[in-house]
């Protein structure tokens, strides 16, 4: 004996109510997604920061590195280079890129498009450096043409006797070590740590570390 039809459609709409959700149910779900996601993406943005801040610092190890072995083919002399290749010390006579300078240091061809060298780039670097500059970081332009591990300053001088020239002077020289003399550090504040500065900084001696108020 067939099932009269009305039967029929009442125990279908009664599977269907029981296979669906409620509108409560629904809000539910999206309320325990919605937490879930604020819980996860703090954790998941300091992640992403601390695996630029590694690729940074071994793109400043690689360029430490890379300065040293043009040093060792150049007379013990580091290069030089443009603090801003954009805006050169001096127009008239511009001198290169430190990416251009390092490029077969760093296994690039010379004359090859250094700008594809993503060993100058660092992976935070939103302000648009690498692409104007050819690098994220900053070559320390007071050691154009200086010699490794040179470690005195420039002579100066001294008054004997503050304020008066006529007391005499005397020459002197400051001596810094090679582990606080930056070769290349992040343009900007790319690796923000409040309350210290968001900067990388490969240093002469080799190591690489975040800038701090006496490296500066």
């Amino acid at each position: 004996m067939k099932p009269h039809p009305f039967e029929s459609n009442r125990r279908t709409r009664v599977r269907h109510r029981a296979c669906a959700f409620t509108l409560l149910e629904l809000l539910v779900v999206i309320a325990i997604v919605a937490i879930l996601a604020g819980l996860l993406l703090p954790t998941l943005g300091r992640s992403k920061a601390q695996a630029y801040n590694t690729a940074c610092v071994n793109n400043l190890r690689q360029l430490g590195m890379a300065i040293r072995l043009y040093a060792d083919g150049n007379q013990e002399r580091m290069p030089s280079a443009e603090i801003l290749p954009t805006q050169p010390i001096d127009p008239q006579h511009p001198l290169p890129r430190i990416c251009d300078v390092l490029a077969t240091y760093v296994g690039r061809a010379a004359g090859t498009n250094t700008n594809s060298a993503t060993v100058f780039k660092c992976p935070a670097d939103r302000a648009g450096r690498f692409a104007a500059q050819g690098s994220s970081y900053e070559w320390n332009f007071d050691l154009n043409g200086h010699r490794i591990d040179e470690t005195r300053s420039d002579d100066a001088f001294l008054l004997l006797k503050k304020g008066d020239f006529s007391g005499g002077v005397t020459n002197f020289s400051q001596t810094f070590p090679p582990a606080t003399i930056p070769l290349l550090l992040d343009y900007e504040e790319f690796h923000p740590r409040p309350p210290k500065f968001g900067k990388n900084v490969a240093f002469m001696d080799g190591h690489v570390a975040p800038l701090d108020g006496s490296s500066n």
